[in-house]
């Protein structure tokens, strides 16, 4: 985080202890969704046996996203936000995220609630429950989206077969895993505009032990997605690049992954009541 960003926050951070789970939703030109996205994640919170945090990173808006994320912000102590002057993507704003983050989990959400926010419950009890290195989401349309699904399962094939995985939504950005997991299936050495796309890809290749769990995907709330424009570009954009971080990342072993630590996962039970 450079000396550009604005961090928002109505208290002191006591200390990464404190919290169990921060979930990190980027937000551009979301002023729409704010609010809402706001209201329904913290009554999940309030739902669940754990001390959760909302970060809420203004990737560089041009509208009224910061000023409705610092007004939730002084109002609830359970959400902070994070501002960037200029536009960095989605992994800029989930690298601010992870950095800022006080919980020994992160969960990644989109913000325009096409991910609902009640579903972060059903990944962290998928996580207490399997202790996996990544939950991923298996996102299920809702009707009016179910026409760019075979996009979708284009895609999902492709990743399944260049990498060799068996993934049922393996570009499903909507995940949760350990902080520091994260941060490093974040670590790639290319420049990539939709690496939104390749959490599950880079989860492989680092034989992390996945957990899939079924959520809906709905209607974005407010404001408009560019994406769902121009489905095919976009997709033949996202294989050209899916090629080149299998180039990336060819000799990776799976046998890289790093051992488990079960006094944290002991201690992340021990607080919220959970069998690990």
């Amino acid at each position: 985080m450079n000396t550009t960003d604005a961090v928002a926050s109505n208290a002191p951070h006591s200390g990464p202890s404190d919290v169990v789970l921060s979930v990190i939703a980027p937000c551009l030109n979301e002023e729409g969704n704010v609010d809402a996205l706001v209201d329904r994640m913290v009554a999940t919170f309030a739902s669940m046996n754990v001390t959760a945090e909302l970060l809420l990173v203004d990737d560089g808006s041009r509208d009224a996203t910061w000023e409705r994320i610092a007004a939730r912000v002084r109002r609830d102590s359970r959400v902070r936000g994070v501002k960037h002057e200029t536009n960095r993507g989605i992994e800029g704003a989930w690298r601010s995220g992870i950095d800022a983050a006080g919980g020994h989990l992160a969960c990644l959400i989109d913000s325009d609630l096409q991910n609902r926010p009640e579903d972060v419950a059903r990944l962290y009890r998928a996580y207490l429950r399997d202790v996996p290195d990544l939950v991923q989401a298996v996102r299920k349309p809702v009707r009016g989206l179910r026409r760019c699904r075979m996009f979708s399962r284009g895609l999902n094939f492709l990743l399944n077969t260049v990498f060799g995985m068996k993934l049922r939504d393996n570009k499903s950005g909507f995940v949760l895993a350990r902080k520091e997991a994260l941060a490093e299936l974040l670590r790639h050495e290319g420049e990539y505009r939709y690496f939104q796309s390749f959490i599950g890809a880079a989860a492989g290749v680092r034989g992390y032990f996945i957990t899939e769990v079924d959520t809906d995907f709905d209607q974005r709330y407010a404001g408009k997605s560019f994406l769902s424009r121009f489905p095919i570009v976009v997709s033949l954009r996202i294989a050209r690049e899916m090629f080149r971080y299998r180039a990336e990342t060819w000799e990776l072993s799976r046998k890289s992954r790093r051992p488990m630590d079960w006094f944290l996962t002991a201690s992340l039970a021990a607080q919220t009541g959970a069998k690990a």
